[in-house]
């Protein structure tokens, strides 16, 4: 038998080998798809989330970003448009080849043929394999059967979200329904409202107050670090120094990197256009516009959220009244998860990220390639905590189930699948709730969306912010 067990290991140490290359590999490989801000596809860190001693997890409220996605409409066009221009350029019956980019480039047709910002099939499965982790990681939360008191579903009313909802909760209840063969558990899902009305969810599309603020983009956008990254596309396409290539067409290229690694065709060949370097600088004038329109830039950019938190925590109360729902899920979009990450203090910076601070922000923690990618999700986690001054090993239960009691709950905060230092629990990972609740105890208290939208519903007829999320 040992005899054997040698052989064994000398005929599987190699493949072993060879398997862990493959793996170092591919992780080089696609280790840039991880640098396109707000448009990077779903990733995680798989760290093993440290709970609280002595303490069940017991109910879990999220708030998800829907998953990768075509991009939309108004997009598209402008990709064919700057073809247009390219393909132009080019001298007559010319074929440009740089790595995998071969022009005269064409549109892959499902992009032309999906609808816009519809969801692709990794946006599905990256919802899909959410919820399977999270099922397995909270089993006795999640456990319960459907029903639309034990779990709700809430979504924009956008298609994608909708969408994500689907997808979701396929991977919370797969194998635990009715119909078919298959067992499939239909859900019921809520809308948060219209766009211009949605006060909890898009409520950037319904407070007339806010604006975008474009100043620090547009000064990076024109600035010497992405001249440097004009230069090098210019140099790689292959086109003359006469050529106007203006910066507005980089970021379209860098787009159709992003998009193109999120659909279906899985066409990937315009990230050969960007080394790494070009990558991060792209990355960071995405993440001004954000962090200036969405978060800590502006004081009414999550001043507006107030609501949802309202709603977050209202849905606490009612869990600890009645014991349910035991999981509420939320679908919506970059501007509803930035916001209120930033309303809870986090990824904040010492030093803001600026036009001209490039070089300072390599290590800054508002990077939205890991904070909220397509699928970015966060979750509110609250478990019941046994006190070992009141109970012991023999004390057998009465009966009825206790009441839950505020007293008795902890609370933890995961960022996509990971636990987070909380400021509310002074730097650790998990508080109890009362804690929680008076630490952000002012934010339910200025919530006065009249004073901070200029309108009592955060009502407006026709938004001027339409979103490009």
């Amino acid at each position: 038998m040992a005899v054997l067990s040698i052989k064994m290991m000398i005929l599987i140490s190699p493949l072993l080998l060879i398997f862990c290359l493959k793996v170092d590999f591919v992780e080089s490989e696609i280790s840039q798809s991880f640098l396109f801000s707000d448009k990077t596809r779903y990733h995680f860190s798989g760290k093993p989330i440290e709970k609280p001693p002595r303490c069940e997890p017991v109910h879990i409220n999220m708030v998800i970003r829907h998953g990768s996605r075509y991009p939309g409409s108004a997009r598209v066009k402008k990709m064919k448009a700057l073809l247009t221009a390219i393909n132009r350029s080019l001298p007559s019956n010319a074929t440009i080849r740089y790595k995998g980019l071969s022009l005269p480039w064409s549109i892959p047709n499902d992009i032309l043929n999906s609808a816009g910002k519809e969801m692709s099939s990794l946006g599905t499965e990256e919802m899909y394999f959410i919820a399977k982790r999270l099922s397995s990681t909270f089993r006795s939360t999640l456990k319960h059967g459907y029903s639309n008191t034990n779990y709700s579903f809430v979504a924009t009313d956008k298609l994608r979200s909708s969408q994500s909802a689907v997808a979701f909760a396929q991977g919370l209840f797969e194998g635990k329904g009715h119909l078919g063969p298959g067992r499939y558990q239909p859900i019921a899902i809520k809308s948060s409202g219209p766009s211009n009305d949605d006060i909890y969810l898009r409520i950037f599309e319904a407070c007339p107050k806010w604006r975008k603020k474009t100043a620090e983009y547009a000064k990076f956008l024109n600035g010497t670090e992405m001249r440097v990254v004009l230069q090098n596309i210019k140099g790689r396409l292959k086109l003359g120094k006469a050529f106007n290539l203006p910066p507005s067409w980089a970021v379209e290229m860098f787009l159709m990197c992003a998009f193109g690694i999120q659909t279906d065709s899985a066409d990937t060949s315009w990230c050969d256009l960007f080394g790494e370097e070009d990558l991060k600088v792209l990355e960071y004038l995405n993440d001004l516009k954000l962090y200036w329109e969405r978060s800590y830039g502006h004081a009414i950019n999550y001043r507006m959220s107030c609501l949802l938190y309202a709603n977050i925590t209202d849905s606490f109360e009612r869990f600890l009244e009645s014991g349910k729902p035991h999981g509420v899920f939320r679908f919506a979009h970059t501007g509803t998860v930035i916001p209120l990450l930033t309303m809870l203090e986090l990824y904040k910076d010492s030093v803001p990220p600026r036009a001209d601070n490039f070089v300072l922000q390599a290590d800054r923690k508002f990077r939205i390639s890991n904070v909220v990618p397509m699928g970015g999700n966060v979750a509110f986690v609250l478990y019941r905590c046994k006190n070992p001054a009141k109970a012991s090993d023999n004390q057998k239960e009465t009966g009825e189930k206790e009441a839950f009691r505020a007293s008795q709950m902890k609370i933890q905060l995961l960022v996509n699948e990971a636990a987070v230092l909380m400021p509310a629990c002074e730097g650790r990972m998990y508080c109890s709730l009362q804690k929680f609740l008076s630490y952000y105890s002012h934010i339910k208290k200025n919530c006065n969306i009249k004073k901070i939208c200029g309108t009592g519903r955060g009502k407006c007829k026709k938004s001027k912010n339409r979103s490009t999320e």
